[in-house]
């Protein structure tokens, strides 16, 4: 009996241990680190920049989960509004807080997010293959702009791993997936509604994160975002 228990804590210290080495280097799960994602417009001038900042990174279960916060600001370093999100990873999949998938269009940049929203994520599975179709995500959130209350629902759709690419920017090199997917963007304040169609892209590097995400609405570039900057 004490062989079998001994057996069995050997396996569940050695699970933790592999669950630690596949999640601990993505970007968002290292303590103390900090993220920059440029912002730029359909002509690719960059218009803003996100910065992330980790708080803590703590086991839960078997999985590592990490607080951070953003801040956008803008081409002139003045910012203009800020969030908190969190990211988990369980080992076989990264879970990333849909408000960081969210489009950068200059009608949610200056948006003050609610606080204490439960997080809603998006699954990014390590053993990725070209093909491969990805669950969905949705979710609803208060916010508030120029004294006015806005709700925001966001979903995003039909996400599917296209290709596997290289990208290079000014913080490295990777090679990664490509993912495509449906995007519907509602802005809702008094009885007006605003409806936002778009098609997105990103590039999802397994073991690191999402380095470059794009959004295009009838063939036209609406803006995109790329990792220039990593601090450990």
């Amino acid at each position: 009996m004490k062989k079998s228990l001994f057996f069995i804590a050997v396996l569940v210290a050695a699970v933790n241990s592999l669950t630690a080495q596949d999640c601990k280097n993505y970007y968002y799960l290292r303590n103390n680190s900090e993220v920059e994602m440029s912002v730029y417009d359909g002509k690719k001038e960059i218009v803003a920049k996100n910065i992330y900042n980790v708080l803590s990174v703590n086991k839960e279960g078997t999985s590592l989960v990490a607080d951070f916060t953003s801040t956008v600001k803008d081409a002139k370093g003045e910012e203009l509004s800020t969030g908190k999100g969190k990211v988990k990873c369980d080992g076989d999949n990264l879970l990333i807080d849909m408000q960081m998938n969210m489009p950068n269009i200059p009608q949610v940049q200056a948006m003050k997010m609610e606080t204490g929203k439960a997080a809603t994520f998006l699954s990014y599975p390590n053993a990725l293959k070209v093909g491969e179709t990805l669950p969905e995500g949705s979710f609803e959130m208060n916010s508030s702009t120029n004294g006015m209350d806005v709700t925001i629902q966001y979903k995003v759709a039909n996400r599917k791993v296209v290709a596997k690419e290289k990208v290079t920017t000014s913080a490295g090199t990777w090679d990664c997936f490509k993912i495509t997917y449906d995007v519907s963007l509602a802005l809702k304040m008094m009885a007006m509604s605003m409806p936002f169609d778009m098609i997105g892209a990103e590039w999802f590097a397994p073991g690191f994160g999402v380095v470059k995400t794009e959004f295009n609405k009838d063939g036209q570039s609406m803006g995109s975002m790329l990792i220039t900057k990593v601090k450990k």
